[in-house]
């Protein structure tokens, strides 16, 4: 057995050594939904829902909503994420548990104060990144404590299918964005129960970071989506890797097929999730693109022909605000992967030799297509904000690379102690701007504004006329 094997062995267990799961002594709290009763835990100042299940659905099935229940449903313990294979970038944290995985991944988590509130709280709903193959909207590296308790806001992460179970089109088999359905899936949910949990079902923000942020602009786009969130923010978003999709996804497809040799429909988990790595390799076309080739293709329901976007985007744009941006150097880490440019990289007299290569595909794959969507919005009717995170830590050959924010958002000192990424960074110095941010990002939450900010760290502006 191999390390993917072993990475994805028993993955219908429902609990094991990374499933996170409510304390055995923590207090319990039932809610009555519209669909039945949850059972949620209180830990400390927060009340924890988690692994609620929002559809089910067959493997190459559209998802169905989940149905009512009799009795008590326990939220106590985490939902298998989608099947996937090892996670690549290993910069960002050392080695963690792994969560179970299963097909069966329809499941979500809300996380809110455990104080009540006077007023229903603004609903911040995590749309997880990691390229449409990776990752989970629960788990260690998404834990939202402190978030919740600095924004006072409730947070609820999503799951939906990846990689082959999400966004492999292949004529009368599998339909192209079954992974966008599951969150229209997950938001409908959301949309209609939320309120039982203290939140406001009229001021829901979708934020998400990487693939999440580019899910949330694919979903500008989907009508359907319209009267499922008023607020977007996008960190990250790599809206430059869409460059001839549709080519790329049919060829991708022919080479799933042929890389698997059997019949996908009841094919066992581990030889798709081999087909999905092998399918990569030779693919032709833009060479940004093949770099995230399952995501969202456009033409193929929900999602809009590309064609479509802009006048999409213009008739959504004057009813949301939103809050747009990256970081100065996304494309370092990627770099890092070319091995003789990761050596250049990492050498401190031809470091210099590689920063404008890294700026250059920070443009096109991160910056330049962020700011012209904010720029259409905002001439569209949105009230658009944009930032830029600089923040170089000391001790690390990537400066302010792709996902050098997600610490000042998520888990804690103990997840992120040791992250290649941080460098020699001192947590708390981390963790108090991080307390700026994440009270900034609930402020733009809860009413649609933020305030500006500029240092040599981090600068958030408003987008007006005289910025275009």
């Amino acid at each position: 057995m191999d390390h993917d094997d072993e990475q994805l062995a028993s993955p219908e267990k429902t609990a094991d050594a990374g499933f996170q799961r409510a304390p055995a002594d923590a207090p319990t709290v039932d809610v009555e939904t519209p669909n039945g009763t949850v059972r949620g835990s209180i830990e400390g100042a927060l009340r924890r829902f988690r692994g609620v299940r929002y559809a089910t659905a067959a493997r190459f099935e559209p998802p169905v909503a989940a149905a009512p229940w009799e009795g008590v449903q326990e939220a106590l313990g985490d939902g298998p994420m989608c099947p996937q294979p090892r996670f690549g970038m290993t910069m960002l944290a050392l080695p963690k548990r792994i969560p179970p995985m299963a097909e069966d991944c329809f499941f979500l988590n809300i996380t809110g104060p455990a104080e009540p509130s006077e007023s229903p709280r603004p609903v911040m709903v995590w749309v997880h990144g990691g390229a449409y193959v990776n990752g989970s909207g629960s788990g260690e590296i998404y834990d939202p404590s402190r978030i919740v308790t600095d924004g006072d806001v409730i947070v609820v992460g999503i799951n939906y299918r990846l990689g082959v179970f999400g966004f492999l089109p292949i004529d009368g088999v599998a339909p192209a964005n079954l992974g966008v359905l599951d969150q229209l899936a997950a938001l409908d949910w959301v949309k209609q129960n939320i309120a039982s949990f203290g939140g406001d079902p009229g001021n829901i923000t979708l934020f998400g970071q990487s693939a999440g942020a580019d899910s949330i602009a694919h979903l500008l786009a989907v009508t359907e989506a319209d009267h499922l969130y008023h607020r977007v923010i996008l960190q990250s978003a790599p809206l430059g890797l869409s460059v001839g999709r549709e080519a790329l996804a049919a060829e991708l497809s022919a080479n799933f097929l042929a890389k698997l040799g059997d019949d996908l429909r009841t094919a066992a988990v581990l030889p798709m999730l081999h087909a999905q790595v092998a399918a990569t390799t030779g693919l032709s076309g833009d060479f940004l693109t093949r770099g995230m080739p399952y995501a969202p293709t456009p033409g193929v329901w929900p999602v809009p022909p590309s064609a479509e976007w802009h006048a999409l985007l213009e008739r959504r744009a004057g009813q949301i605000d939103a809050l747009i941006g990256s970081n100065r150097d996304e494309f370092s880490v990627f770099i890092d992967s070319v091995p003789a440019l990761r050596r250049a990289q990492t050498a401190r007299l031809s470091r210099p030799f590689t920063r404008p290569l890294t700026y250059a595909l920070t443009r096109r794959a991160f910056t330049a297509p962020a700011l012209r969507l904010a720029r259409l919005l905002e001439r569209s009717g949105a009230t658009v904000f944009t930032y830029r995170v600089d923040w170089r830590p000391a001790g690390t050959p990537w400066g302010a690379c792709h996902c050098i924010e997600l610490p000042f958002f998520w888990a804690d000192e103990q997840f992120w102690r040791g992250s290649p990424m941080l460098g020699d960074t001192d947590w708390s110095d981390l963790d108090r701007f991080g307390r700026v941010l994440r009270r900034t990002w609930a402020g733009f939450a809860r009413t649609g504004r933020a305030p500006e900010i500029s240092n040599p760290n981090f600068s958030l502006a408003r987008l007006g006329p005289g910025l275009r």
